[in-house]
Order: structure tokens, then sequence, then C-alpha cells
């Protein structure tokens, strides 16, 4: 599916995750051109279930504008079940992740590397270099091996499971089995950031981190899910007018200070 299609069609997207055929994830160590598609990651410790989603964007297609607003409307009948099992209070925490694990030659820099929310815009600590970044998308893979199927078309495209179950979400936490060094997962109600682990340019193996101009949010309403990607707004400038006024107005006040003192 064409970007144009994929990112403007919300409709289709709120079809896919209602349960329209959609294509696989696609794992990292597929070492795809386009990266994996990035996946919805939603656990509910209390009750101990978790959700998954196929977002049907891959790393490129997101890379293409990553100021798009993006919206998901989650009503398919895993996510019913989830929902059933979900009360208000409950501890359940979500994100969305994915990866580009091709990284052979320059020009591979800006896509390659780890994509996951964050709690915070920019994290204190890092992967610190390739190596750590790579083992970080490992770990991911291992999540999404049972959310893929091996087929062209998804037959898996959500899934929710028990305690127990493989495929359960719960057990890799809110960092990934600590393999990263910061909380990606967020609970409810909170606007997590988005951020790219990649490499520096210069050496092909040090740590940076990209932070995407927007924000996810994701709630819960009855038995359907909301996810949306949104764009931070951008500081609106002050007019000039505004400027001249107040630097008016301090010299009308100094003024006035003046002539008080002088009395």
């Amino acid at each position: 599916m064409k970007l144009s299609k994929k990112l403007l069609a919300v409709a289709v997207l709120a079809a896919a995750a209602s349960g329209a055929a959609e294509a696989r994830i696609q794992a990292i160590g597929d070492a795809t051109a386009d990266g994996s598609e990035f996946l919805f990651n939603l656990v509910n410790y209390t009750a101990q279930n978790s959700y998954t989603l196929d977002l049907g964007i891959t790393v490129e297609q997101f890379l293409a504008n990553p100021s798009q607003p993006l919206s998901f409307t989650l009503s398919d009948n895993n996510f019913q079940s989830f929902a059933a099992a979900y009360t208000a209070g409950n501890n359940v925490t979500w994100g969305v992740s994915g990866g580009h694990g091709i990284l052979a030659e320059p020009a591979d820099v800006v896509k390659a590397g780890f994509y996951t929310t964050s709690v915070v815009p920019s994290p204190a600590s890092i992967d610190t270099n390739w190596s750590d970044i790579s083992n970080s998308m490992g770990v991911w893979n291992d999540l999404v091996s049972y959310v893929q199927t091996q087929d062209a078309n998804a037959n898996n495209l959500s899934t929710f499971k028990t305690i127990g179950q493989n495929g359960y979400t719960a057990v890799y936490g809110n960092d990934f089995l600590t393999a990263l060094p910061f909380t990606a997962q967020g609970q409810l109600g909170t606007a997590l950031a988005f951020v790219h682990e990649k490499v520096n340019a210069d050496d092909f193996d040090t740590g940076e981190l990209e932070t995407f101009p927007g924000v996810w949010n994701f709630a819960i309403n009855g038995n359907v899910g909301s996810l949306t990607y949104t764009a931070a707004p951008a500081a609106v400038p002050l007019p000039a007018a505004v400027w001249m006024f107040g630097a008016g107005l301090m010299g009308v006040l100094r003024a006035t200070r003046r002539k008080s003192l002088a009395v």
C-alpha cells in the first residue's frame, strides 16, 4: 500500500483495527529496506493480560512525514476481550515501537535503529552504541514473534493474551527486559514522546537520540480504544506590536519611577 493511502486513509486504518486484512508485522531481523511495521502494545498488569496491534505503517513510511497525524480506532474482537477485563484504576501501560535493522552504508544512518515511545522526550540515558541498540531491537523481535505470521497477509493482526500464554507481553515490562535504559511504556492518560535510537554518522557506532515532533495518546472509552499520533503545536511567535508595546510600557514605568524619586 502506498504512503498516501497508508497515512491519509484513516478509515482504512480503522477498518484494519477492526479485523480487515493487513500486511504482517515485519520483524527487524527480516532486514527489509522499509524497516518493521510499528506495533502497539497494551498491558493490564492488574488483570494480567495484554493486547497488541500491527499498526500497518513501516518505519520508512513514517519517516516520509514524521509530523503526519495518525489515528486508529481499536474495536476488534481481541480488543473487546481486553476491554471486558479492564476496570478503571487498573495498572495499565501502553506504547508503540518498531525498528530498522539495516546499517550497511552511511545513507542507512538516517533510518537504522530502534523506534519507541518514551515517557520523557529526552531520556537521560540511552543505548550507547550500535551493539546495544541491536540488543534492544533483538528483544523487540522476540516480542513480535508471537504476533507476526509467516504469511504475506496477516492472519494475526492483533493478539489478546493472558498470563502464561505465549505472546503475553507483560513479561517484557516497560523497558523491554531492561534492554532499554529508559521507560518506553507509559500509564493511561500519559502522552508519550516518540524517539529514535540511532548511531552517529561519523563513527557509525556511537548511540544518538532523535526525538520526533509528535506525541502519542491512547484512551479507552467503554469497549473502544483510541490511539493517535499528533504533532506537538509549534510555539506561536508574538506579534511585533506586542514587543513594541512592552518596550514602551517599560519606558513609561522607568520615567515614572525617576519622576517619583526626583520629587
